[in-house]
């Protein structure tokens, strides 16, 4: 038989959290600004972190909970892969 394991409410918070600090981050610009990648390589390890969380969501959690994070983890996804892309233009420049 399959152990459930119920997310609770300090998880929950947690990347309510995670998210917020996410929203606060500097504009993209900010992130290619100067020859650093330090603030990008930043933001792009904190949506990581967050899409592992969330993915724990879609896999223990109710069926709205795993709803509404498989939504979340795409656009986490959507966004790595645009920073990519932007970082890949960036570097093509530069050359």
């Amino acid at each position: 038989m399959q152990e459930k394991h119920e997310i609770n409410r300090s998880d929950e918070n947690r990347i309510e959290q995670d998210l917020a600090k996410l929203f606060n981050y500097p504009a993209v610009g900010e992130l290619f600004s100067g020859n650093d990648s330090h603030r990008l390589d930043e933001f792009c390890a904190k949506l990581n972190s967050t899409r592992d969380k969330l993915e724990s969501i879609i896999r223990y959690g109710n069926k709205a909970e795993a709803e509404s994070a498989s939504r979340a983890v795409k656009s986490i996804e959507v966004t790595l892969d645009f920073l990519k892309t932007l970082q890949n233009m960036r570097l093509s420049r530069q050359k």
